[in-house]
């Protein structure tokens, strides 16, 4: 009896630790830098950490460690790091388009 019951519980506590864990967002690697081509010839790298929570960037003015502010929107050291949207993946910094519609290249 005591396997019967312990089962279940420890299906629900593995699914519901799935539906807290975000996933790697669109076109990266989890723990591999990922290069993105975007309008105008830009382009950066981007690594996702193994739990999604962060992401390092390189772009034309540095490097830099992102924090998951909501779903697919990463920020940090002057960086927005926007990757769900129907324009693509888009890089900002200090406010300006650092790359726009992006994709992994």
């Amino acid at each position: 009896m005591k396997f019967v019951f312990t089962a279940p519980l420890v299906a629900i506590t593995l699914l519901a630790g799935c539906a807290f864990n975000p996933s790697v967002p669109a076109g990266m690697s989890a723990g591999k830098f990922v290069s993105f081509s975007c309008e105008g010839g830009k382009t950066f790298s981007a690594r996702a950490a193994q739990d999604s929570k962060t992401v390092r960037v390189r772009g034309h003015h540095g490097s830099a460690e992102l924090d998951m502010k909501s779903d697919g929107v990463y920020e940090g050291e002057g960086y927005t790091l926007m990757t769900k949207g129907a324009g693509g993946v888009t890089l900002m910094h200090s406010g300006k388009a650092e790359g726009q519609n992006c994709k992994p290249a």
